[in-house]
């Protein structure tokens, strides 16, 4: 049972060691920081497909 136990915790030490490496990878960088500004460059409008289906019901309340 010990054996179990240490090769799982040698399995997700590797992982997580992964996981790092990955998120600080030098190559990331540009995504990440795209990433951070989505909420700050959105535009106050709603989405196209929320404008859409707000004028189709008001056109089918006008009916």
């Amino acid at each position: 049972m010990g054996t179990i136990h240490g090769i799982a915790t040698a399995m997700l030490v590797i992982l997580f060691l992964g996981v790092v490496w990955w998120a600080y990878h030098p190559r990331k960088k540009k995504d990440f920081d795209e990433a951070a500004r989505l909420a700050l460059d959105e535009d106050d409008q709603p989405p196209v497909d929320e404008r859409e289906q707000n004028k189709r019901n008001e056109d089918n309340r006008h009916e």
